[in-house]
């Protein structure tokens, strides 16, 4: 099911109520109006168009989420809903962000569910697009920082064991004054072995820090799940 293009900022979608009071007594309520019983097609377009909204208002905030910034911008431009289960919906799509109010908006695809029941949408696997990608220098003020990041998420998760970082390939593609940073590596566990992940990130070049780095466990991983 396609869904209206959306463009929201975090912190406009969120919903208010208020009751008025005058002399320490209710304002009397207004008088009540019928609402007009509209054709069934039309029925169900208001319907269908509420529940895009309400996807697209909890996809766009979980994806805002993702980034340490306080003016994320989102646009999704392409999304399809498909039903996962009797309660969740598979959401999938497209769309652009912009970061501080200004520069370029950055392109990204995503994946997520929706739950029905709550109206929420499990943390989002995101994936930024944008310039063609370069190799960085191993070793160089980029990777290590990017290291620092990495290590530092995965021993904030595994608090209980100890846990090894060593980066493999690693490429950035310049975005305005940010930097999109996509790379491998291994996750060393010890004497629980050692398996491959991928990281994702987005360095701020002006700020001179990270507004997002992500990472995912496993040989087949595709996109980032765990965060700093």
């Amino acid at each position: 099911m396609p869904l209206r293009t959306a463009l929201l900022t975090v912190g406009t979608f969120s919903a208010l109520a208020a009751t008025s009071l005058v002399a320490g007594n209710r304002t009397p309520p207004a008088p009540l109006v019928a609402k007009p019983v509209l054709p069934a097609a039309e029925a169900r377009l208001e319907a269908r168009e509420q529940v895009d909204d309400a996807v697209a208002a909890a996809v766009i905030g979980s994806i805002s989420r993702q980034f340490d910034a306080g003016d994320v911008m989102v646009q999704l431009d392409r999304v399809a809903i498909l039903p996962a289960s009797i309660q969740d919906r598979q959401v999938s799509g497209d769309g652009r962000l912009q970061i501080g109010g200004d520069g370029e908006w950055i392109p990204f695809r995503f994946d997520a569910t929706f739950d029905t029941e709550s109206a929420e949408v499990t943390y989002p696997q995101l994936t930024l697009g944008g310039a063609e990608a370069q190799s960085v220098a191993k070793g160089s003020t980029l990777a290590a920082s990017l290291d620092r990041q990495v290590e530092t998420a995965l021993r904030s998760e595994f608090q209980s064991q100890p846990v090894r970082w060593t980066s493999g390939d690693v490429q950035a593609a310049p975005l305005g004054r940010f930097v999109r940073v996509q790379g491998q590596g291994i996750a060393d566990f010890g004497s629980d072995g050692a398996t491959p992940a991928q990281v994702q990130g987005l360095y701020d070049s002006v700020a001179k820090r990270w507004i997002r780095v992500h990472y995912e466990l496993g040989p087949t991983a595709t996109d980032a799940v765990a965060t700093l």
